[in-house]
């Protein structure tokens, strides 16, 4: 389950767009324990789906998403690792290709009907439906491309202090779909005003981790 913390806190960063982001670039920092990054993310709208494009540490990813349907493309480039992925949804399949790890790859990933968010981004809107309380979709672990079914709960309002300040939040829960559920979990908390992501805490390593933006 280490491996699928880490993918999350990653994939939910980009929640840090807003729930009704307009087009444009966000910068900020996101302070991950003792470590912190710079993060950039650009949003573009088209008449029927958004671009949803970040970079971290040479690190870049760039997602289509259709509101109501999910990530529909995603294409990561990592030159760290030696990653250089391209991945288009037909129906229940998600099709990767490039280099995993310096590697050629080319495989079929099978899925259900459950939308599939590799990049949450203003793709959060979805999972904070008022008519769901909870909602279930996939993603791809860019490690292994392994598919993991995960669950967002909606998990009430919370007075929290922020950066010194009390302010009402919005909280998040994300947990493994099905029996794993009660096993691992990690909680985040927005902003009402426009749903960006304050802070979230993950359990890892045996321990837990603070993840607080700066913007």
């Amino acid at each position: 389950m280490t491996r699928l913390a880490y993918f999350v806190i990653a994939a939910v960063a980009l929640c840090g767009v807003p729930l009704c982001a307009e087009e444009g670039v966000l910068h900020y920092m996101q302070a991950h324990g003792a470590a912190s990054a710079a993060m950039q993310v650009e949003v573009s709208r088209g008449p029927d789906a958004m671009t949803v494009k970040s970079e971290a540490g040479g690190r870049s990813e760039e997602a289509v998403w259709v509101p109501g349907r999910g990530t529909t493309s995603w294409r990561l480039t990592d030159p760290t690792s030696g990653s250089d992925l391209h991945a288009e949804r037909t129906g229940d399949k998600i099709r990767v290709t490039g280099r995993l790890k310096g590697r050629e790859v080319s495989r079929e990933l099978r899925v259900d009907a459950a939308p599939w968010y590799q990049i949450f981004g203003p793709g959060i809107a979805d999972l904070l439906s008022p008519d769901a309380a909870r909602m279930e979709f996939w993603v791809v672990n860019p490690d292994d491309l392994a598919t993991h079914k995960m669950m967002a709960r909606q998990a009430g309002m919370e007075r929290r202090e922020v950066a010194g300040v009390q302010m009402d939040t919005f909280k998040i829960h994300f947990s493994p779909a099905g029996a794993l559920a009660p096993f691992w979990g990690a909680d985040f908390w927005y902003r009402p005003s426009d749903s960006a992501w304050l802070f979230s805490r993950l359990p890892e390593n045996g321990g837990v981790t603070t993840t607080t933006i700066i913007w």
